[in-house]
């Protein structure tokens, strides 16, 4: 069987090429520090520096703003986009899970979550059980799925998104018996393809990291914000399909470990100077 990872880590190479995952990045990473909002030519002339073309970032703006994650407003007389609030949300949330350091004690346990929906409503079945292993979490059987407790309120505010809350139970668990924990685990969750998007994304990383780990003195802002971005870019998606387990229950080198130091020392270097040229260049 072909892991559903596999395509996850080819795509990390790809993330960073799309209008619309880069836009989705600049707006989640520098839109809250100018009020949600860029000015239209702004946000073009940002994707003009990914590489993106005019016309394909126009497009994406449009799709997005049809979607409703962003919303056309006037500033000043200035035509733009701003976030819509239910994204704004859906990005105060995400940086807890893609800008901090996930350490999961040993003793803190498991939240199980089982569900039955009604046959009339698979299409919201499918979509739960595919957004719960995006979120991290691993299918034990049949309708009971797992994760560690830290993503108690993930689990929830997904049954909320989807309206699915009166058919499902939410659980506080500990494993007790009969397999050694790490063991289950491994049965559980697909760690070597999990370790795939992490090695995926460390191959596209490292030489960053490497460029900039040599640089000393003042900092290209430019090159800041077009390196910062695309990094994320392709980062932010691998922290939400890792459930973030105790390192006990991990394989002794796992990949994680080094993805993780590679990205928090290209967000360290160049968060902040990124941030002041997309400041600066709104500001025009």
């Amino acid at each position: 069987m072909v892991s559903i990872f596999t395509g996850e880590a080819r795509d990390l190479v790809d993330r960073s090429e799309r209008p619309q995952s880069l836009i989705i990045t600049i707006y989640g990473a520098f839109s809250r520090n100018n009020g949600g909002w860029f000015a239209a030519n702004s946000i073009i002339q940002l994707c003009t520096e990914l590489d993106v073309q005019e016309d394909a970032a126009r497009s994406a703006l449009a799709r997005f703003k049809r979607r409703g994650i962003l919303i056309s407003k006037k500033q000043n007389g200035v035509v733009g986009y701003a976030i819509s609030p239910d994204m704004r949300k859906t990005f105060d949330n995400g940086d807890a899970r893609v800008l901090q350091r996930r350490e999961s004690p040993i003793n803190l346990g498991w939240i199980l979550m089982c569900f039955s929906i009604p046959e009339e409503m698979r299409a919201v079945r499918y979509q739960l059980r595919s957004r719960l292993i995006r979120i991290g979490f691993a299918q034990v059987t049949g309708g009971l799925w797992i994760a560690p407790r830290q993503l108690a309120d993930d689990a929830i505010s997904l049954a909320k998104s989807l309206s699915v809350e009166k058919y499902m139970n939410i659980f506080s668990a500990q494993h007790l018996a009969f397999q050694p924990t790490p063991a289950a685990v491994a049965t559980w969750w697909d760690l070597d393809g999990i370790q795939e998007v992490y090695k995926s994304f460390t191959k596209t990383a490292k030489p960053v990291a490497n460029y900039w780990n040599g640089k000393r003195g003042s900092i290209d802002q430019e090159r800041a914000f077009r390196d910062y971005t695309k990094i994320l870019t392709n980062w932010r998606h691998a922290p939400y399909f890792d459930p973030g387990l105790p390192k006990e229950f991990l394989p002794k080198n796992w990949a994680g470990f080094g993805a993780t130091e590679t990205f928090f020392k290209i967000h360290d270097k160049l968060a902040g100077p990124a941030m002041n040229y997309v400041l600066n260049l709104a500001k025009k």
